[in-house]
């Protein structure tokens, strides 16, 4: 079973990263509170916050109270909490707006119509997302992620293959 996540709203952008991680996370921009708890609970989810009262809560859900003020530092912390080894196959495979796992996209249809024309030109596979059908590829901004994540979280394999 994958790990999934919701976040309260003090975690946006570690959501952001996680999900560049492949894993699936909400973002809850309300308060964390019983409600945010009994909805990581009925859909299988660790909860993480800020908020440090809600860690000595007991139940069915997981929280994780996340102590790092920076985004860098707290996903570290979750991924060595959780003792999680991200695979490096589901790296963006996510919606960073949505959280919709991405599918594959046709460069001719799906892709021409939506990203710059050198873009087009220059690359050959795309991804959509099916809920805000927003196209990614690996570009810079790829490669930018990839250089952040080695020099951020050097205990993890960032080897190609």
């Amino acid at each position: 079973m994958d790990i999934r996540f919701i976040a309260d709203r003090n975690l946006g952008t570690l959501t952001k990263w996680l999900r560049i991680l492949g894993y699936d996370t909400l973002y809850e921009p309300g308060n964390a509170d019983r409600d945010f708890l009994q909805r990581a609970a009925a859909q299988g989810r660790i909860a993480l916050t800020r908020k440090r009262d809600l860690g000595c809560r007991t139940g069915p859900v997981r929280v994780v109270v996340v102590e790092a003020d920076k985004a860098p530092e707290q996903l570290t912390e979750v991924l060595k909490v959780l003792k999680l080894i991200p695979n490096r196959d589901k790296k963006m495979t996510i919606c960073l707006r949505c959280n919709a796992p991405l599918e594959e996209a046709a460069p001719e249809e799906d892709a021409q119509e939506l990203v710059p024309a050198y873009v087009h030109q220059k690359h050959r596979r795309f991804r959509r997302c099916p809920l805000c059908s927003r196209i990614y590829w690996p570009g810079t901004h790829s490669e930018r992620i990839e250089e952040y994540l080695k020099t951020r979280l050097p205990f993890l394999d960032h080897s190609d293959g």
